[in-house]
């Protein structure tokens, strides 16, 4: 039985657009199961895969650059 790693994140408005945090999940959508909740001033991230490695880190800095692209 393949394990998933599970991990949250909690990206804050003033840092991360929404708009670019959906479009990431959008892009992100093939390589993990991604949910997303707003609340307030952030969008909590729940991502989910079946790889050893997280991508959790690379969703979170391409929605970064993103956000920098949009500004």
């Amino acid at each position: 039985m393949v394990r998933k790693n599970n991990i949250t994140l909690k990206l804050f408005h003033t840092f991360y657009d929404p708009s670019c945090i959906e479009l990431a999940a959008g892009e992100f959508s093939e390589l993990a199961e991604i949910a997303l909740a707003k609340h307030g001033k952030y969008t909590e991230v729940l991502i989910a895969n079946n790889e050893e490695k997280n991508i959790s880190l690379e969703f979170a800095n391409y929605a970064l650059f993103l956000t920098i692209q949009l500004k």
